[in-house]
């Protein structure tokens, strides 16, 4: 993603002040609600990228829209980013604030999908494995796929946990051919 570097360090700069000032939480808050807002709302994303639109009437509009919504540092780094021609990368920088937050509190994201809904105790029981697996705090994001026969698929970055049915009775058949092979 264009701009990911640029991003990353105006988040990291926010993420040191906020620490800074102890106001992490409410930035933190201020962030995903930028971030809502920008998923929920196409023309707000295309507000921030638009050249077209001159700076003034962007802070104007930001004002409305966010002022008595946000902490006081977190509204003056929008309208920093709105100065310095960087606006586009206010959705980028809310995705690296989470991002950077998270490796700082020790939590990683994990998505979970099972073929069926699965309940509260169940769910524990994941995630407190996942988390004797990384050692860190997991979140999961559960989702259902109606391929799965049984079991689930655990996803933490690049690495798959495959607790699937399925893989299991590759296994299987894997062992199996490999004691035929030896008869």
């Amino acid at each position: 993603m264009k701009g990911t570097r640029a991003a990353k360090r105006y988040a990291g700069a926010l993420l040191g002040l906020a620490s800074e000032l102890k106001k992490v939480d409410s930035v933190s808050s201020d962030m995903r609600l930028l971030r809502n807002y920008i998923l929920a709302s196409h023309d707000l994303e295309v507000f921030f990228k638009s050249p077209i639109i001159g700076r003034f009437k962007k802070q104007e509009i930001v004002t409305s829209l966010f002022k008595k919504k946000m902490d006081e540092l977190t509204f003056r780094f929008i309208l920093l980013l709105i100065n310095k021609g960087r606006e586009s990368l206010v959705n980028p920088i809310a995705v690296e604030f989470g991002a950077l937050l998270d490796d700082q509190l020790g939590i990683i994201n994990a998505e979970l999908k099972a073929p069926y809904q699965m309940d509260d105790k169940n769910k524990l029981q994941v995630e407190r494995k996942l988390e004797e697996l990384t050692r860190k705090k997991v979140r999961i994001l559960f989702s259902f796929d109606k391929n799965l026969i049984g079991g689930f698929l655990a996803q933490i970055g690049d690495t798959v946990y495959d607790g699937s049915v399925r893989r299991q009775l590759e296994l299987l058949k894997q062992q199996l051919i490999t004691v035929n092979n030896y008869r």
